[in-house]
């Protein structure tokens, strides 16, 4: 099963879409020229850099309705981000804003 299908499961066919749709809305030129072996990874890795699922105003926007923190836990039992090999939100990543978001030395 692959984490787009997994995450669907998870959490609905509509809360996959939306992340991929709002990952797509902040694709920029800079973090979506190489989406990597796995897009929903990349879509996940866009939507946490952007907080579309933790900041409210931005959850409503996007029309994501699942609980940030249960996204949270999903994504890093589940996603094993630390294997995503393509773009990021770089601001992000020289932040630490992944942090929490993935098992370090996952593979």
């Amino acid at each position: 099963m692959s984490i787009r299908e997994a995450f669907a499961d998870r959490f609905g066919e509509g809360e996959a879409a939306k992340i991929e749709a709002a990952a797509e809305m902040h694709a920029n030129g800079v973090n979506d020229g190489n989406k990597g072996s796995d897009p929903f990874k990349w879509a996940i890795a866009i939507c946490i850099g952007y907080q579309c699922t933790e900041i409210d105003s931005y959850r409503a926007h996007h029309g994501i309705t699942a609980d940030h923190d249960e996204i949270k836990a999903w994504v890093y039992e589940h996603a094993d981000l630390a294997t995503h090999d393509g773009d990021v939100d770089y601001l992000t990543a020289f932040v630490g804003g992944y942090d929490g978001w993935y098992q370090a030395g996952a593979s």
